[in-house]
């Protein structure tokens, strides 16, 4: 359960980032941040997730380092420097804006970027390095998409404020709530994990580019994933892959799961096989300039 339930807390904040911009903007009325002190017995109280709606935003038990990679838009791979005892301590966050306002998402993680360089002195800079990186391209030779990659008949516009309610619904229902979700049917216009039986994970996606399935690439490979598909609009697909790949992001999160031999056997296939079996896409290795986010300086915060 805590290891289904930690998926949907890792899409979620894939799917979610903002624009990494840093230009001044509003700032949140009233903050509170904490040191984590999950409930015993209590799993969702343990388990890292963030939601932002209605000028809210709450974070529980999310490690510095993973309020800084969702503040910023960048993955674990990109961030550089910083002290790795504070970068994995974990905080509670409650913060709201002020009467009457309703900031969308990227407004809302720009308060938290200005949050964290206020609270936690978090000073930073951007540099560009040529690292590893990964092309997303069609495998087939004929150009046709695979089974599970379809054009989508989902109108998403304007639809973001619905499902981010529908999402924060699901956050406050715990555990169970999480279960039902990820093995129910899709959400439409949303990016979610599918509970596909023991071992076994799989990715839901309703009305999304391909930008979106990049974004989720990104994290799972540890590399940049460009887009070199041609493919325009909305796409439904569902992608089903062995488990080892949400073990991973789930540790980089600060999530404590069974170790890989723990998990019940699984017969679906390895990430990369998937992509090209079931969407007709492929990775292809190379090379090319990324931005990485350097930490100049932060600090723990005093407390409130």
């Amino acid at each position: 359960m805590k290891l289904v339930a930690a998926t949907l807390a890792i899409v979620l904040l894939a799917a979610g980032h903002a624009a990494r911009a840093q230009a001044p903007g509003p700032v949140f009325e009233v903050a509170s941040i904490k040191p984590s002190a999950p409930t015993p017995g209590d799993v969702m109280s343990s388990i890292p997730r963030v939601t932002a709606a209605n000028g809210r935003l709450t974070a529980v038990n999310l490690p510095l380092r993973l309020l800084i990679r969702i503040a910023f838009e960048v993955q674990d791979f990109q961030i550089i420097g910083g002290p790795s005892d504070l970068l994995t301590a974990k905080y509670d966050i409650t913060a709201k804006s002020e009467d009457g306002a309703t900031p969308s998402t990227k407004e809302t993680m720009g308060m938290l970027r200005s949050l964290l360089v206020e609270r936690f002195k978090l000073q930073t800079r951007t540099e560009s390095r040529e690292l590893p990186i990964y092309a997303l391209v069609l495998a087939r030779g004929d150009g046709t998409r695979g089974p599970d990659l379809k054009p989508s008949t989902s109108d998403c516009v304007g639809k973001e404020a619905e499902t981010q309610k529908r999402l924060a619904e699901v956050a406050q229902g715990g555990a169970a709530a999480a279960l039902s979700l990820l093995s129910g049917p899709p959400i439409p216009c949303t990016m979610l994990p599918a509970a596909r039986g023991p071992g076994a994970f799989g990715l839901r996606g309703n009305g999304q580019p391909i930008s979106s399935l990049m974004q989720v690439l990104t994290q799972a490979t540890g590399r940049t994933v460009v887009d070199k598909t041609g493919l325009a609009g909305l796409y439904d697909f569902e992608l089903r892959f062995d488990a080892e790949v949400m073990l991973r992001l789930a540790a980089q999160s600060g999530v404590a799961v069974p170790a890989a031999a723990n998990l019940p056997p699984s017969d679906s296939p390895a990430l990369m096989t998937a992509i090209q079996e079931q969407l007709g896409l492929k990775l292809d290795s190379g090379r090319g300039p990324v931005d990485v986010l350097v930490i100049d300086r932060i600090e723990a915060p005093a407390p409130d």
